[in-house]
């Protein structure tokens, strides 16, 4: 038998074999659903939002607070290095050791708790855009069932879209008579370690 008559008869077989790799036939797949989509912007909404502003300027008058705080801090322990550089002839090698030490202390500890203050700052800001984005995604929900839209896309993902599809500025709207300002819970303040109170007098008279 010649290849070509093989290959006609196996041709008889390919209508099962397409039907076998799809799985099912094409009369049993259920048609999609017309496309009807609304687009929102959450980035506009956690920017533009009354209760996004008002979160944003908590935070900010926090980490002015601090900042000031820290600066503080920051002179002191400046100002403790020059004097230890000062008295390092006229103190007692083991004198000096001490207080350097005490002066490494205070530094690693105003780093540390510059490092755990940001990041339970960035903390409070993702708990506070959270309940946001949990407030407008129940307003952008009703919405699309308003509109019997059935795709809600973000508008960051679109090259191109035509007028009346973006719902953002309805949604900030209305969640801005649902949730016009939201208290940030803010990091508790943690008092500072006795020995970091303490100024180093002692010995200092010896000159």
């Amino acid at each position: 038998m010649s290849s070509f008559a093989t290959a006609r008869r196996l041709a008889r077989y390919w209508p099962v074999l397409a039907a076998l790799a799809v799985g099912l036939p094409a009369h049993a797949q259920a048609p999609l659903p017309t496309p009807a989509i609304i687009v929102v912007d959450t980035n506009q909404i956690l920017r533009d939002s009354k209760a996004a502003k008002d979160v944003q300027q908590q935070l900010k008058q926090q980490e002015t607070a601090y900042s000031k705080e820290v600066s503080q801090q920051e002179a002191d322990l400046k100002n403790m290095q020059d004097e230890l550089e000062r008295q390092r002839t006229v103190l007692a090698p083991d004198v000096f050791a001490a207080r350097s030490q005490d002066f490494q202390r205070r530094y690693v500890a105003l780093d540390r708790d510059v490092q755990m203050k940001r990041q339970a700052l960035q903390q409070s800001l993702n708990d506070a855009r959270d309940k946001i984005n949990n407030a407008a995604l129940k307003i952008i929900t009703d919405i699309a069932k308003e509109r019997k839209a059935n795709m809600v896309v973000e508008k960051a993902a679109l090259v191109y879209m035509v007028s009346g599809l973006d719902i953002t500025a309805e949604v900030i709207q209305q969640l801005d008579k649902a949730l016009p300002t939201l208290v940030v819970s803010l990091p508790k303040e943690t008092p500072p370690q006795p020995q970091l109170l303490a100024a180093p007098t002692a010995a200092k008279k010896k000159k």
